[in-house]
């Protein structure tokens, strides 16, 4: 590698730092589902040491899911690190390991310190991180040292290369689902883009790594029944699902055009190199990224928009069909003029990204952090996130006021009697006794309460009430005439209610 190569290199772990400074440096890092995941690793801990009061109203369901490797990771880190500070290092560590493997994906299918490797900065926060999803952004990381680690070795299999193609998969599969598929699907389309020149030694350790998929996933199938029959397609049809995927809606975490405009110029710029590098010449790796990249374009207009009780199942293909693309172009051979062009791109758009997400997850951070100084509730008393459904607020894609509350309980060591998504089959954790107000969102989970107020006899209610991020003053008096005071000191950013 020369000098002008190890620049890039350079250039790609400064950036890489300046991103990881974004979570490091806000006072909460805000992401939608993010604090319930960190209230579940302090649960899944007391569980585990059979430690009151979690232990008394949570148990384990299983100690290996496809959703395991956040809370184990959350665990570690907490040996060491508070768990606000966990969370923020643990995206700073996914922060470099998908610039890395990004790096690594690109070096697989062009020359070492390749300009190339910058362009997948700008999409490394994307939505999917600040909606909470760390295990599925995980999982992506992984698929990039995957697929390059296929484009490597797949022609030279020796046991040790096989072995960590396989300790890979499972890894993956202890992390999220969705990128094993994929995985598969681009082994599938490199077999077809390499034709003949297949081995039957990685012909085999595919079946094998199906095989270990399949029957994995099939141990946490069969869960609820509700997944909508629709996708985006039925819903919108073909011309807004493919312009909504074209300007980057599913991707931006920050849907002004404004902060969309650099990716977008960034993709245009990626589309034309591989057109014009596809009629200079083209090659198995090359084909097969390109491949996949229109396939996870597709899947994204096609696949259902829930699954199992779980939303924005669609929205995971996106980021890999960017991905795929940018790999894809960088694999076709260009003059140097293309690489340069595609590494400055990246970097000023990388820079701009950066300074905008800066601005705004601090400013978020701000409102989420006055929360903090609410006076704790009596440790193993339930309480009860309740919330209006509202849009998305303006300019986000994601909501990070929904649980902005649940570090509330995390500090008091309460129960949240909302327990979400604890009856999907992939969680590690299940309520011992679950009730009424189990597996609810806020907006459910007021409705229950308004169900459970006009009931005679009372039903017993939850010894406290919370209302946390963006305060529903219409809401606020509703819960006051159902009986509920807010009884302690609090802020614009949280309100708790007790019974009179």
């Amino acid at each position: 590698m020369d000098t002008r190569q190890r620049l890039w290199t350079w250039a790609l772990l400064g950036l890489l730092a300046c991103t990881a400074s974004i979570p490091l440096a806000a006072t909460v890092f805000p992401t939608q589902d993010g604090p319930v995941h960190l209230y579940y690793a302090d649960v899944l801990r007391g569980v585990l040491t059979h430690s009151a009061p979690y232990a008394q109203h949570f148990e384990i369901k299983s100690l290996l899911t496809p959703y395991a490797l956040e809370y184990y990771s959350l665990l570690a880190l907490e040996t060491v690190f508070s768990p606000e500070w966990s969370e923020k290092v643990l995206v700073a560590c996914y922060i470099f390991a998908f610039g890395m493997g990004f790096r690594y994906l690109v070096e697989s299918v062009a020359e070492r310190g390749s300009p190339w490797i910058l362009a997948g900065v700008p999409f490394c926060m994307h939505m999917l991180v600040y909606m909470g999803f760390l295990n599925y952004s995980l999982a992506v990381t992984e698929l990039l040292f995957l697929c390059g680690g296929w484009i490597r070795y797949s022609g030279s299999l020796t046991r040790g290369r096989a072995a960590g193609l396989l300790g890979g998969l499972i890894l993956m599969l202890l992390t999220h689902p969705v990128p094993v598929a994929v995985f598969l699907l681009f082994i599938g389309v490199y077999f077809v883009s390499e034709g003949r020149r297949a081995r039957r030694s990685s012909l085999v350790l595919t079946v094998a790594m199906g095989a270990i998929a399949l029957l994995w996933v099939a141990r946490f199938a069969g869960g609820q029944r509700d997944a909508f029959d629709q996708n985006h397609v039925s819903t919108w049809g073909w011309f807004n699902a493919v312009a909504t995927e074209l300007q980057l809606y599913p991707v931006a975490p920050f849907r002004r055009l404004f902060y969309r405009a650099g990716p977008i110029v960034s993709m245009v710029f990626a589309s034309i190199a591989s057109v014009a590098g596809w009629r200079r010449g083209k090659n198995a790796a090359a084909l097969a990224l390109l491949a996949t990249s229109g396939i996870c374009f597709l899947l994204y207009c096609l696949v259902p928009e829930r699954v199992s009780g779980g939303y924005y199942f669609a929205e995971r293909f996106p980021i890999l069909w960017i991905l795929f693309l940018l790999a894809g172009a960088s694999a076709l051979r260009m003059p140097r003029g293309w690489s340069l062009a595609a590494g400055a791109i990246a970097a000023t758009i990388a820079g701009a990204v950066l300074l905008q997400q800066w601005a705004n997850v601090s400013e978020i951070a701000s409102r989420i952090a006055r929360a903090q100084d609410v006076p704790p509730a009596v440790a193993g008393s339930v309480g009860l996130i309740v919330g209006s459904r509202r849009p998305m607020p303006d300019g986000l894609a994601f909501n990070p006021y929904l649980w902005s509350g649940v570090p509330y309980f995390r500090r008091s060591r309460a129960i949240l009697g909302n327990e979400p998504w604890m009856d999907e089959p992939v969680m590690m954790l299940r309520p011992a006794h679950p009730d009424r107000w189990s597996y609810r969102d806020p907006d459910s989970a007021r409705q229950a309460l308004e169900a459970a107020t006009a009931e005679a006899p009372p039903v017993q209610s939850p010894d406290f009430v919370v209302q946390a991020g963006q305060i529903d003053w219409e809401l606020d008096g509703i819960l006051k005439s159902w009986g509920w005071n807010d009884s302690e000191p609090a802020g614009p950013a949280i309100r708790v209610y007790r019974r009179r």
